[in-house]
């Protein structure tokens, strides 16, 4: 066997990593693996570069890297410093709508999809075989919540009812199908928690809202008998979500990141 050329192994330059790229890995791995909490101070900033043996510059922007990705935010003043942040679907949230923004992508789009995916996430709540003891508690409390406040207090009522779709979603047992509806459920939720902040001329009436919650508690009760093809068409039938951006919200607008920056 004849041996390979040498040209073949000079094809494309090998770089090396910035010392900034190697410690911002090591420290975005502590975070990963759960060895720095959410709300963890790490050291100051001479303290990191003696542990590291890098220089301030370098630690500098090994800082400004883990703070871009939202994995710290560095606080300045006396008492600054980096803090840890864990990501959530939340800050996977405002990646998404950067990304949706650029490419031309409008609120009704978002809309669309998060209907096609809860139904999904609901059936794998009826197929959990803990579902009576991990997911419909939640439900029950999140639609307890909703009847309590039905009649007098909207803002209450309107997050009983989201922290409903949201259990769905978080409670579905896939982290990879939670963390992408959750992330457009965030860019969704921004929309409509400005909306419901300021005053409106459109408000479901209370019959509506007595028939949203029934829809809620029915789709309860579908999950604790395990009824995973049942309940997903339930699901279907009861997210409407063109009609709030029929009566108040354009699904035309593009997605917009800085409500999701400000909501989260």
């Amino acid at each position: 066997m004849s041996a390979p050329k040498l040209a073949s192994f000079g094809e494309g330059q090998v770089h090396l990593p910035r010392l900034a790229d190697v410690v911002a890995e090591r420290i975005r791995e502590l975070i990963l693996l759960g060895e720095l909490q959410e709300g963890d101070r790490l050291p100051p900033l001479d303290k990191l570069i003696e542990q590291f043996g890098v220089s301030q510059s370098s630690m500098r922007q090994a800082l400004r890297i883990l703070e871009a990705e939202g994995l710290v935010a560095v606080q300045r003043g006396s008492i600054g410093g980096a803090v840890v942040q864990r990501p959530t679907a939340r800050t996977a949230a405002y990646t998404l709508a950067l990304v949706l923004r650029s490419q031309g992508a409008h609120k009704g789009d978002v809309a669309e999809a998060l209907a096609l995916l809860e139904p999904v996430c609901a059936a794998r709540c009826a197929r959990r075989p803990d579902r009576t003891d991990v997911v419909v508690p939640e439900l029950r409390r999140a639609n307890e919540a909703a009847r309590a406040h039905i009649d007098e207090d909207e803002a209450a009522f309107n997050e009983a009812m989201t922290d409903f779709h949201v259990t769905l979603v978080r409670r579905c047992g896939n982290d990879t199908l939670t963390l992408l509806a959750g992330a457009l459920g965030s860019i969704w939720l921004a929309d409509m928690r400005a909306w419901a902040t300021f005053p409106h001329d459109f408000y479901p009436t209370g019959a509506d809202r007595l028939t949203a919650l029934e829809f809620h508690e029915r789709i309860t009760e579908l999950i604790e008998a395990g009824d995973e093809f049942e309940v997903a068409e339930a699901v279907t039938a009861h997210v409407d979500l063109t009609r709030i951006y029929r009566d108040e919200i354009d699904p035309t607008h593009p997605v917009d990141p800085q409500a999701v920056r400000l909501s989260r």
